[in-house]
């Protein structure tokens, strides 16, 4: 892109641009959900112990995928904020050490899994048959934690290049490829879930071949080296660190308020896991959103333009706010209908169509917040990012400990539990986050 040129002249408009960006990322996003959901079918069949083992095992891989996520969002934002600088060589150099860094990191949590995977599964409460379903499916899918984070590291590159349309075919693929796979594995191989693990991590690693294989293509094309430099290595591992406290922080926030419904009783648990769901999907389309932005900022960064990247925050900030009042609006008007399609009924479905009413609410504010999240994990901020996560978590703790004491359970405890959530978890976060954009000092970051 022309340095000289602003956010409002570029052509195509940036509004198209970051469309373009967007929906290929929103495509590659849903594209890991579907896949444990062809997993969850199949192995449904098969009992409910296994289904179990599958739930608890592949919670544990999605809890340490997410602590790994930095693996691509400090890749996005060292790559883009090169080829803002004109330097597409250095910026396939910072990318290859993002892949080696994940390679390292995937060796290592897969040994230490498939050897802990017993203790851990029991530590989090995983009883019976359900354990031992588990043990199997954590264990299959262990050495498939490899090509998970190369795929994480992959994406982050992918990004940084502004090319979200790789991502989405190398997901897309992976994931239909998995379906025809896990099936013979589970069923004429029959070995049971653990075929579905073996399925996984098959299907994983091939997707992490394919990125590598992309990446290399472009090295090779630039006359880059895909030795693995120890130093830069370790730099991108140190400037991860702060986003893996931020996860932590996030993921407590989460626990508390799973802990803070089931307090309430069944109704209001229940209730929540339908409300937990759709804010889930809801968050898809604003994580696209973010994504484009974390690419954006990156790259308008590294071409020294702070008029143009004041532009773009702007634009993005509305964007933000657009589409999480789209989404309220759509959420509120079709709120005594969804509990339906997850089989609630009764004094359930009556609680979730409340408690839909509060996520509707709340979804302008998640809007922007995904966004600034976006922009400061685009300009590499991330020590601020898990400071702000841990001002929200030692705020918002307090408050839903201490919703359970004062509140009814059934639709009450719901929309309390959800309003306390929405508008202090995430109202703390957008104050934290918004005050730092407010200032330049975010724009030094590196």
């Amino acid at each position: 892109m022309d340095n000289t040129s602003t956010p409002s002249e570029t052509t195509p408009s940036l509004n198209r641009r970051i469309l373009a960006l967007a929906l290929p990322a929103l495509g590659t996003l849903i594209a890991e959900p579907l896949l444990l959901a062809a997993d969850s079918t199949m192995v449904g069949h098969l009992g409910t112990a296994p289904l179990a083992g599958l739930a608890a095992g592949s919670t544990l891989l999605a809890f340490i995928v997410g602590l790994c996520v930095f693996l691509a969002y400090t890749t996005t934002a060292l790559t883009s904020r090169k080829i803002g600088e004109g330097d597409r060589c250095g910026a396939l150099t910072t990318g290859i050490q993002g892949l080696w860094l994940a390679l390292a990191i995937g060796i290592i949590i897969a040994g230490i899994l498939y050897v802990s995977t017993p203790e851990i599964l029991s530590l989090i409460g995983t009883r019976g048959d359900a354990l031992t379903h588990a043990i199997s499916y954590t264990r299959a899918s262990a050495p498939g934690i490899v090509g998970m984070l190369i795929v994480l590291a992959g994406n982050g590159i992918m990004r940084g290049l502004l090319d979200t349309k790789t991502p989405l075919v190398i997901s897309t693929l992976g994931s239909l490829a998995n379906i025809p796979l896990s099936f013979v594995l589970i069923y004429p191989l029959d070995l049971g879930v653990a075929g579905a693990g073996i399925g996984t991590a098959l299907a994983q690693t091939a997707m992490g071949l394919a990125f590598c294989a992309v990446v290399v293509s472009h090295a090779r094309r630039e006359g880059v080296s895909l030795a693995p430099a120890p130093a830069l290595i370790a730099r991108s591992g140190l400037q991860g660190a702060p986003l893996v406290v931020r996860t932590l922080s996030l993921q407590l926030t989460l626990v508390l308020s799973v802990s803070a419904a089931a307090k309430l009783g069944e109704l209001t648990l229940a209730g929540h896991q339908i409300l937990k769901t759709l804010w889930n999907i809801s968050a898809y389309g604003m994580d696209a959103l973010a994504i484009a932005a974390q690419a954006f900022v990156g790259q308008a960064l590294g071409e020294g333009d702070r008029d143009a990247v004041r532009q773009l925050v702007t634009r993005l900030t509305r964007w933000g706010a657009a589409c999480g009042l789209i989404l309220g609006i759509l959420i509120a008007a079709t709120s005594p209908f969804l509990p339906t399609l997850f089989g609630a009924s009764g004094d359930v479905a009556r609680a979730s169509t409340w408690g839909l009413l509060a996520v509707a609410g709340c979804q302008v504010i998640a809007g922007v917040v995904y966004m600034y999240d976006g922009i400061l994990i685009g300009a590499n901020d991330s020590r601020y990012l898990a400071i702000a996560q841990v001002i929200v978590l030692a705020i918002y703790a307090p408050v839903i400990l201490l919703v359970p004491a004062v509140s009814p359970g059934g639709t009450t405890g719901l929309v309390t539990v959800w309003l306390a959530y929405g508008v202090v978890c995430f109202g703390v976060r957008w104050a934290t986050l918004a005050w730092r954009i407010r200032t330049d000092t975010w724009m030094r970051a590196s």
